[in-house]
């Protein structure tokens, strides 16, 4: 999809124009940024407030053990000039929905006249005994690990996906990319087993695609263990029920958290509730997105679509002739496997079943991992402008 870029200076709009806020700076909070600033136009003043410097995509760190200059970071400061958002370097603390302020971590304020909520969830402790596997930050250790293998020591390794609220895929890359490196080395003897509370590989996708991705492990000489793994213990990962699997190593994602935001409704692991809007209920003027809610899979493509649907209802409340839907959640994504790809679909509720879809051909036009309507064909075309390599296409290094 074409973005419309419409350039208008701040000193230029309508003092009745809505104060809108978005705290966060990932993937639900700048499409929430574009997005309005697309449908609503003049009609709103956007503020970004974000912690950090830069949006990074998570989804290409997987990568990083394996080759070279994968990191995926695009600066706030650069998309808030270009879009004349107000970028404020700071973390959301609270909120006061009767007042419609919000607090800084800083210590100042803002009052707004709608405030969407998409900082994320917090990563909170891993699997004791496990190498923690959190993205970019711990690729030495893998690393080390890799050249381990290749030395000679093969220690048998389970990947491992938590229980609760999740994105598991980047664990079956990381077996998938460990075990082609090791195939291209000529290293055997080096078991691997993903260990997930999934009863099949990606079930959240549905049967078909669960289907392709236990045909991928297979081909791989990856193992799938379905099972709640909680400690790993000279050598054996205890799972749920007394039953035992020999590993040597595990790495595991972290257990996600709520971000617990004072002042708003949430669950008792801190999420905030959403309607099919991305309304908070019981609160007014106040919206959330991506990982900060309830939604039980944290993928940043789904959390594009509830800033979509977000930004089209506030467009429309505040004047901008566009038609509103309701946000039914479609989970697209790409599985990096070594030298292979899938592209896997699924529309979630009712029609899971019936359209889950796995493919070596794309199912969609955007190239990147990371989807949106608005971000997908923004982080494009900062790509062509950097010349930023693109996802490898042949044999790992």
């Amino acid at each position: 999809m074409t973005l419309l870029v419409a350039v208008i200076n701040v000193s230029d709009m309508s003092e009745s124009a809505a104060s809108v806020i978005i705290a966060g700076g990932g993937p639900a909070a700048v499409e929430a940024s574009l997005a309005l600033h697309d449908l609503a136009g003049f009609r709103v003043r956007l503020t970004l407030v974000a912690p950090d410097p830069d949006l990074v995509v998570r989804a290409y760190e997987v990568l990083a053990p394996f080759h070279e200059r994968y990191e995926r970071r695009y600066s706030l400061a650069r998309l808030a000039a270009e879009f004349d958002i107000e970028l404020v370097r700071d973390a959301l603390a609270g909120v006061d929905p009767s007042a419609q302020t919000l607090a800084l971590r800083a210590g100042a304020s803002r009052r707004y006249d709608a405030l969407i909520v998409a900082v994320g969830g917090r990563p909170m402790g891993t699997l004791p005994g496990a190498i923690p596997f959190r993205g970019f930050k711990d690729t030495s250790r893998l690393k080390e690990l890799l050249m381990s293998s290749q030395a000679g020591r093969h220690p048998s390794v389970a990947f491992v996906v938590p229980s609760g609220h999740t994105w598991p895929l980047p664990l079956y890359e990381l077996a998938l990319h460990m075990s082609t490196w090791l195939a291209d080395r000529r290293v055997t003897g080096m078991p691997l087993t993903i260990v997930s509370p999934e009863r099949e590989p990606l079930g959240l996708f549905g049967t078909a695609v669960s289907a392709e991705v236990a045909g991928l492990l297979a081909s791989h000489r990856v193992g799938f263990v379905s099972g709640h793994a909680f400690r790993l213990d000279s050598g054996r990962l205890q799972l749920a029920a007394g039953r035992e699997l020999d590993a040597d190593l595990a790495i595991a994602l972290p257990r996600l958290d709520g971000p617990h935001i004072s002042g708003l409704p949430h669950d008792a692991d801190g999420y905030i509730p959403v309607d099919e809007f991305g309304r908070v209920p019981g609160v007014q003027h106040v919206f959330a997105a991506g990982d900060a809610t309830s939604a039980s899979i944290k993928q940043g493509g789904l959390a594009t679509q509830q800033s979509d649907a977000i930004a089209e209802l506030l467009a429309a409340e505040y004047g901008a002739p566009i038609q509103v839907s309701v946000n039914r959640p479609v989970l697209r994504a790409v599985l990096f496997g070594g030298r292979e790809r899938r592209y896997l679909y699924a529309e979630l509720g009712d029609r899971l079943q019936e359209t889950s879809r796995a493919s070596v051909n794309p199912l969609w036009p955007e190239s990147s991992k990371l989807l949106g309507r608005y971000l997908a064909p923004y982080l494009e075309k900062l790509d062509e402008a950097g010349s930023r390599p693109t996802a490898p296409k042949g044999g790992l290094q």
